[in-house]
């Protein structure tokens, strides 16, 4: 496979992975803003400004909007403002143009079915959102990515092509899936008292359905819902598709079949700092992590995934063609 070609794919699958992760992470947000409505106004900035923190846009945000941080600065900002590299409709296009660029390498169906959900998303902004509703307008966003990724699934050989793809999907949803827990650091309880109570509960159930956590939770982590329990289950469940430690070692298994037939392949920098990252998920102590700081260790996590993509870029994508010849 040409190095274009699989930096393509991986590009597009991480686009669309955080596109459906904006979509949650704006959803969780606003799920917490109306459990905490009753102690602060909806468009008190201490409910909105976490998002924009949480996603590491605070640069260009404040440079678009100015200090003023409403709802509906924040929601356009990470849904619709094409301004915005990271936003929803920025990320769809994004991965719709890595896909035209390789359309002779894809089913029909799997371009017309991004290709359609593009064209539909387009002209939407925040007057449509505030139509439908937060729930409901994100839901149909993540129900047509689950649509595309049902499609691909389908379709996609199991090549070269495929195992790019699934890399750069699930390090986009480890990635992912800390900022969502990040977004409930942020919002703090009121006071210590409420730690515990029906408010502390509610809002990490809120949580866990933004990850589609919620029953798989209940059925495998029986007892009361609260931060130690939901936090070892979104950092290290094993078999929970959407938690970090599953989606680091599906990256993992993705970049062996990548090297599989190239023993020079076998030990290089991505795949040592991927096994190194799942080997400490595995072993940490979640209480641990929690009492030196929640918020800190998911700096790190974010950070590690970061030097595992920049590892993978230097090695397949960047490398130089004079000294390596690498079949992908």
């Amino acid at each position: 496979m040409l190095s274009r070609v699989a930096n393509l794919v991986y590009w597009m699958a991480r686009q669309l992975e955080r596109a459906e992760n904006t979509a949650r992470i704006v959803d969780v947000n606003a799920q917490l803003v109306l459990d905490l409505q009753s102690r602060q106004a909806a468009d008190d900035p201490k409910s909105w400004e976490p998002l924009v923190y949480v996603t590491g846009d605070e640069e260009k945000f404040f440079e678009l909007y100015g200090e003023t941080v409403t709802e509906r600065a924040v929601i356009e900002f990470m849904l619709f403002d094409k301004r915005n590299p990271s936003s929803l409709i920025s990320c769809v296009s994004l991965a719709r143009e890595n896909a035209r660029c390789i359309r002779d390498q894809l089913s029909a169906e799997v371009w017309e079915t991004l290709n359609t959900f593009f064209l539909k998303l387009k002209s939407d902004d925040f007057s449509r959102y505030a139509q439908l509703g937060s729930a409901e307008y994100l839901s149909r966003v993540k129900t047509q990515i689950q649509l595309f990724y049902g499609v691909a699934e389908s379709m996609i050989p199991r090549t070269g092509l495929w195992w790019f793809f699934q890399l750069g999907r699930h390090l986009e949803r480890a990635d992912n899936t800390s900022r969502i827990l990040d977004v409930k650091y942020y919002m703090l309880l009121p006071d210590l008292y409420a730690v515990g109570s029906a408010l502390d509960m509610v809002q990490w159930a809120s949580v866990l359905r933004s990850c589609s956590a919620f029953e798989a939770f209940r059925r495998s982590r029986r007892g009361q819902l609260n931060l130690e329990r939901v936090v070892d289950y979104l950092l290290r469940d094993d078999v929970f598709p959407r938690s970090i430690l599953y989606s680091v070692t599906e990256a993992e298994q993705a970049l062996g079949q990548i090297t599989a037939d190239a023993v020079h392949l076998e030990d290089t920098a991505p795949a040592r700092l991927i096994r190194e990252l799942r080997a400490e998920l595995e072993m940490i102590d979640v209480p641990a992590v929690i009492a030196d700081g929640l918020h800190e260790f998911l700096d790190e996590v974010q950070v590690k995934l970061f030097d595992i993509h920049n590892a993978i870029q230097a090695t397949f994508v960047e490398y130089d063609t004079a000294d390596a010849k690498v079949q992908a």
